[in-house]
C-alpha cells in the first residue's frame, strides 16, 4: 500500500498519477474536508512565465493536462499580462523576457489596452504577454483528480487521519500536506523547511462591463498586485497587510477606474507554503520511503499534473517525464526565480 497524507490538490495529483501507472492500491488520508486547505483558496492562474528551467518546464508540462480538460476545470487560456509600471519594473521585464524567450516561451509586448480595454495604463512603460498562460478554477481541479484517481483504483479517505499501523504498514508514505507538512515531517521524522504566509483575495463586482471580455491575469511587475476576472467580478490580491482591504480597492481604482465606489463584497485568506528558496520540495526524503510533495509557494496547482506524474514515477522506481532532481527536498543550494512575488 502506498499512503498520501494530504487531500488537496498536490497530494490528490500523486494518486491520480500512481492509480494511472497501475497501483490501485494508493490511499489518501486527510483530517479535513476537500478543498479545505490551500487548493480551495487559491487565485486560479496558470503560468509558464517563470523565472526558472524547472518552473517553466514542469508549467509547459502540465498545459496540456489543463487543456484536454478544459471544460472540466474552467481553464480559459487568456494569458498572464506583466506591467512594468516603473523604470526598474520595466528593466526586470526585459530580463525576464530574454531569459523567457530563450526558453522557449512565446513572449510578447502588446499595448495592454489591447487586451484589457477597462485598464488605466497611460503610465505603463512596457509589457510581457505570454499566451500559453491561463485561468482555472482550482476546486474542480481537485475535483478532476480525485475522480479520475478514484475511478482507477484510488481510495480517498477526508475527515480522518493515517493511523500508525497504515503508516507502518505503508510501503511509502508521501507527505503532501501544504502548510502543515513541517509539522508532519516532524511525526515521521524528516526535515521539511516549509513555513505558512498568509496570502488574501478581495473580491470586487460583478460588474456587467466585464461581460464576453477575455481577461488575462493582470499584474503589476513592481508592486505585485493583480487580478483576475472570475465569476463576473475582479479578484484581487497582492503585496502589504493580508486583511486590510483599503489598499487593494485603492489600487484596484487606479488601476481600474471603471471600478471606483465599489467595495469588496467578500474575502477570504489562505497559506501559501514556502520554502527557502520559493521552489517545491519533491523527492525522496532523508528516510528511506518517505516522499515529500509540499512546499509549491504558490504554484501547487498549476504545476500539479507534471508533478503528479513525475512523482508517482520516482515512487515506482521509473524515469519522471519532467526532472524533478533540482527540487529534491535534501538539498541544500537555493534555486533562483526572479518572478516570484
Amino acid at each position: 500500500m502506498i499512503v498520501i497524507l494530504g487531500g488537496g490538490v498536490a497530494g490528490a495529483a500523486v494518486a491520480w498519477g500512481l492509480s494511472r501507472a497501475g497501483r490501485s492500491d494508493v490511499v489518501v488520508y486527510d483530517p479535513r474536508q476537500p478543498g479545505e486547505g490551500s487548493t480551495g483558496k487559491a487565485m486560479g492562474g496558470f503560468r509558464t512565465q517563470h523565472g526558472s528551467r524547472p518552473n517553466i518546464d514542469l508549467a509547459l508540462r502540465s498545459r496540456d493536462w489543463f487543456k484536454t480538460r478544459a471544460g472540466r476545470v474552467g481553464f480559459q487560456p487568456n494569458g498572464y499580462l506583466y506591467l512594468a509600471e516603473t523604470p526598474a519594473a520595466k528593466a526586470e521585464l526585459a530580463a525576464r523576457a530574454e531569459f523567457q524567450s530563450a526558453s522557449g516561451l512565446p513572449i510578447t509586448h502588446p499595448d495592454p489596452a489591447s487586451l484589457v480595454p477597462f485598464l488605466a495604463a497611460a503610465d505603463i512603460l512596457s509589457t510581457n504577454f505570454c499566451a500559453l498562460d491561463g485561468l482555472y478554477l482550482p476546486p474542480q481541479v481537485l475535483a478532476a483528480f480525485r475522480e479520475e484517481a478514484a475511478a482507477a483504483g484510488a481510495t480517498f479517505c477526508y475527515g480522518r487521519p493515517a493511523t500508525p499501523a497504515e503508516l507502518e504498514d505503508a510501503e511509502a508514505v508521501v507527505i503532501a500536506t501544504g502548510a502543515w507538512s513541517k509539522e508532519v515531517g516532524k511525526r515521521l521524522g524528516v526535515s521539511l523547511s516549509v513555513e505558512p504566509l498568509e496570502r488574501a483575495v478581495w473580491k470586487f463586482g460583478p460588474f456587467p462591463w466585464l461581460d464576453g471580455l477575455a481577461v488575462p491575469m493582470t499584474l503589476e511587475a513592481g508592486s505585485g498586485y493583480h487580478f483576475r476576472e472570475r465569476e463576473g467580478g475582479l479578484w484581487v490580491t497582492g503585496p502589504g497587510d493580508q486583511r486590510a482591504g483599503d489598499h487593494f480597492r485603492d489600487w484596484l481604482w487606479r488601476r481600474v477606474p471603471a471600478t471606483a465606489g465599489s467595495e469588496p463584497g467578500a474575502s477570504w485568506f489562505g497559506d501559501y507554503e514556502v520554502t527557502f528558496d520559493h521552489h517545491a520540495l519533491v523527492g525522496e526524503t532523508e528516510r528511506p520511503g518517505i516522499w515529500a510533495c509540499c512546499g509549491f509557494s504558490g504554484h501547487g496547482v498549476m504545476q500539479s499534473p507534471a508533478v503528479g506524474e513525475g512523482l508517482a514515477a520516482m515512487i515506482l522506481g521509473l524515469t519522471p517525464p519532467v526532472d524533478l532532481a533540482p527540487l529534491s527536498p535534501l538539498r541544500t543550494e537555493p534555486l533562483v526565480d526572479r518572478t516570484q512575488l
